[in-house]
């Protein structure tokens, strides 16, 4: 009844290298005896996504047609069709890694010397759809660079933040609507009250 209970330590907080976890420590009895357990500790977890990156890229629009795989590095026109990509003919798009990113260019030289568009992709699957909206064009990817680097997911929990290129406001809605901050639009409350304050001064004039 003296000694000191202890809980199963919680699951490590850090998906990727070291973290922390933690234990309730109770005393069963009235008192207990001696230095009290630690309540947490050092802990390390090693998900294959950390370790991993690399870009897999398909000619069909959902993962299907020809594919392949691209790990960290800077590939033009030229060195991708050297491992087998077909010219301006890839329609979807998946990105290994959580510290992974890859940015996809119109032209095959990085757009190096031509004013083209550019997209980068997080850790995630993208089918057509996801490419263009993730902000890359159907059929016109022609260099790629994949890039690993651990501050990419520093704020990460686990789950995709750019997953299937969707956007975080959702339906193409502003957050600073313009409508929805202007307090004297039409039929406005803000309008109602001055006049209210207004209209009784006037008359006591």
């Amino acid at each position: 009844g003296c000694e000191y209970a202890t809980s199963p330590w919680s699951t490590c907080n850090a998906r990727c290298g070291k973290g922390m976890q933690t234990r309730r420590v109770s005393c069963a009895g009235k008192q207990c005896y001696g230095t009290a357990p630690p309540t947490q500790q050092v802990c390390e977890h090693d998900d294959p996504e950390c370790r991993d990156c690399r870009a897999v890229v398909f000619g069909g629009p959902s993962f299907d047609g020809w594919s392949l795989d691209f790990p960290p590095g800077e590939y033009t026109v030229a060195d991708m069709e050297a491992k087998g990509a077909k010219c301006d003919d890839i329609s979807s798009m998946k990105v290994y890694g959580i510290y992974c990113r890859t940015t996809v260019y119109e032209f095959g030289d990085f757009n190096a010397k031509h004013n083209g568009w550019s997209a980068t992709f997080g850790p995630g699957m993208y089918d057509r759809e996801g490419l263009v909206k993730g902000g890359a064009k159907d059929n016109d990817i022609s260099s790629l660079k994949v890039v690993k680097n651990q501050a990419f997911g520093a704020n990460m929990t686990g789950a995709s933040p750019m997953g299937n290129g969707s956007n975080p406001f959702g339906n193409g809605s502003n957050p600073f609507n313009a409508s929805s901050m202007n307090p004297f639009r039409s039929g406005s409350s803000m309008v109602a009250a001055v006049v209210a304050v207004a209209l009784p001064m006037i008359l006591l004039a």
